[in-house]
């Protein structure tokens, strides 16, 4: 019996990039944060290096100190959407397990 939650078994089970793109983008921050460590071997396994940035950059932003204003602050807001892109680039390029 696997430990994975379905949802991240559906991640196991992409066969392309963009696939894997579109589960990273749709997947909620607490699916994220709790099996971070079994998504981030599935993105190793298949070479998406930038999937793995995107991940970092997620859980990093659940896990930021916020402003007073209760937002996030702007380096950390950045860095998502920097890696959001690259994670976008990268699904457009291609690449297949």
């Amino acid at each position: 019996m696997s430990e994975m939650l379905p949802i991240v078994e559906q991640l196991a089970d992409c066969q392309t990039h963009a696939e894997r793109e579109d589960w990273l983008m749709r997947c909620p921050d607490g699916v994220l944060g709790r099996d971070h460590m079994a998504i981030r071997r599935i993105l190793q396994s298949v070479s998406l290096l930038a999937g793995i940035a995107y991940l970092e950059a997620r859980v990093a932003a659940v896990n930021a100190v916020r402003l007073a204003d209760g937002n996030l602050p702007q380096t950390v807001v950045l860095a998502v959407n920097v890696a959001r892109i690259d994670l976008k680039i990268a699904a457009r390029q291609g690449g297949c397990v």
